[in-house]
Order: structure tokens, then C-alpha cells, then sequence
């Protein structure tokens, strides 16, 4: 015989309360709702577990021997779906993609490992452009990343976390490298390392004179990449002013860059309500870069 837990707990219900009314009002369900389903439970077992006339309702002995054995099934009912709970949450992963901002990042997955220690945490480094398809493949479950323009998207959210001044790195012999700031117009001639980052960080119509975005001549996917090839003498980059924290070195220099946009760095998942412990890493972030992006040269969103 094929008994649910709902059927108990409707019995329940009526066994301790011995109202069909109350019992109803606690099970939020019409009162007529409950007789039925009380009475198909009784034709299921074959015998009456009530005792019913106009005016009391009494267990008859079956029922008063199924009362302690009903509550024992939901109780383990309820222990059982308590530990599929916390087993899941136990079992959590999330995959995070980083394309930007380190340092602060760093800081935000350090503190969300405190706060959330069930959570098993796997870390990719993306490309300056691979946010989007990374998180369109699967491939990630939310990322830190650089420019909005770069990540347009239906279905997306997009977090802004903190802004950061543009810098040019140089190797620390570059003609450049010496000046306490740099302009736009110091860059054209210059071998540019970079993507279509450059690109999309830098739009047009934010540029001084109708000026396009610098054109990459060496191309990198990644931040660590873009420093070692500006450290081997190939060219110059255009970063965040967190980089010059996170990233510096001695055969570098970080050169403020007047005349570009600053660099917005935001936390990007998809536009989901799904439960677990996404909302809390963002919740973290957001506390974080409010606490910590002026650290690294930084500024946070919310200030």
C-alpha cells in the first residue's frame, strides 16, 4: 500500500486536533478538502481510523495505534529532506572566472571562503574577452570582469564593484616610463599588447577628439600574459590601476593615462534567481569593494 506523507500529516493533524475545522485552518486546505482525503485514506487501509458523529470526533484504536507511528514517518520524512539540504549546500561548487582586478578579487574570494565554508571553490583565469562565452557555455558560474561594454547581454546581471584609473604599463627602460602621467596622444606610435578589450574599455565616443581605441599590435588573452610580454620589451598595455598593485614588478612601470574613460570591474552571472550561494558571494563582493578598493588605488561603485 502506497502511503504519502501529506496523507500522514493530514491525519496527524486531525488525530490531534480531533476538529476537522481546526485541522484544516492549521493544514491551510478547505475543510471539505481534509474529510475527503481522511476518508480515502480510512477505504486505503480498510479500516475507520475516526470515530465521527455531529458533534465529536474520536481515534477508534486503529488509529490511536497509528498516531505515534505516522508522526515517527514524517519526523523521519523531515530528517531525511533536512539532509539532502545540507548535503547539497555541503556539496556546492562554484566556478569563478577572473579577468580583471586581482588583487581586490583576492580579497572577496578570501572572505567569501570564511563566510561560506561549505562551498568548493574551482578558479579560472579568462581571457580579457571570454566572460560572455564562458558564462554561455557553462564553463564558469560567475565571473569578475572589466568594461561593460564587453559584457552585453540578454540575460545577464551585471554588478559594478569598484572603478579603477587607467594606467599604461611599460617596461621599466621604456622612454615613458619616467613620466608622472601620460596622454592620449602619447600613445599612438606605441606597440600596444592587448585584445578586443582595448577596444570595447575604450569606446569611441568617450575618447578626447574624436580619437579611436588604441589598436593591440601583440595579442594576449590574459592579464598575466599581457605583464610578461610588456616585461620581454614587445610593447606597452593599457590596465587598471588595480594591476599596478597586484601586478607590479621592478622591470615594469605603471603610468597613469589622462584622457581615457575610467575602468569599471563588475561581478557577472546570469540573470537567474536560482538558489544557493551566488546571492551571498555577491553580497559579499559588494561589502568588500566598498571596504577594500581604495587599497589598491581603486574606488568602490557605492561610494
Amino acid at each position: 500500500m502506497d502511503l504519502t506523507v501529506q496523507q500522514l500529516q493530514y491525519f496527524v493533524a486531525v488525530a490531534e486536533e480531533l476538529h476537522f475545522t481546526r485541522a484544516a485552518e492549521r493544514l491551510h486546505i478547505a475543510t471539505s478538502s481534509l474529510s475527503q482525503q481522511v476518508s480515502a485514506l480510512e477505504r486505503r487501509m480498510g479500516f475507520p481510523l475516526f470515530e465521527r458523529t455531529s458533534r465529536h470526533v474520536g481515534l477508534t484504536e486503529a488509529g490511536r495505534e497509528l498516531l505515534p507511528l505516522a508522526c515517527e514517518a514524517i519526523r523521519a520524512t523531515d530528517a531525511v529532506a533536512a539532509w539532502t539540504e545540507q548535503r547539497r549546500r555541503r556539496g556546492e561548487t562554484i566556478r569563478v572566472g577572473i579577468a580583471g582586478g586581482t588583487g581586490i578579487v583576492s580579497l572577496i574570494l578570501a572572505e567569501a571562503a570564511r563566510e561560506l565554508p561549505a562551498v568548493r571553490w574551482e578558479l579560472r583565469q579568462l581571457g580579457f574577452a571570454g566572460v560572455v562565452t564562458a558564462l554561455r557555455e557553462n564553463e564558469v558560474d560567475v565571473a569578475f570582469a572589466p568594461s561593460a561594454d564587453a559584457l552585453q547581454g540578454g540575460g545577464l546581471r551585471t554588478v559594478p564593484l569598484w572603478v579603477e584609473p587607467p594606467m599604461l604599463c611599460v617596461h621599466i627602460g621604456h622612454p615613458l616610463a619616467g613620466r608622472d602621467a601620460v596622454d592620449v596622444a602619447d600613445l599612438d606610435g606605441l606597440s600596444l599588447v592587448g585584445d578586443d578589450f582595448l577596444k570595447s574599455s575604450f569606446p569611441s565616443a568617450a575618447l578626447p577628439n574624436g580619437r579611436t581605441a588604441p589598436e593591440a599590435r601583440h595579442r594576449v588573452r590574459t592579464l598575466d600574459e599581457a605583464v610578461d610580454v610588456t616585461a620581454a620589451g614587445f610593447g606597452a598595455f593599457i590596465t587598471g590601476g588595480v594591476a599596478a598593485e597586484s601586478h607590479a614588478r621592478p622591470d615594469l612601470a605603471f603610468v597613469p593615462v589622462r584622457g581615457l574613460p575610467d575602468i569599471t570591474v563588475y561581478l557577472v552571472r546570469e540573470n537567474t534567481t536560482k538558489a544557493g550561494a551566488l546571492p551571498a558571494l555577491e553580497r559579499i563582493a559588494r561589502k568588500t569593494a566598498h571596504e577594500q578598493a581604495r587599497r589598491f588605488g581603486a574606488r568602490p561603485t557605492d561610494s
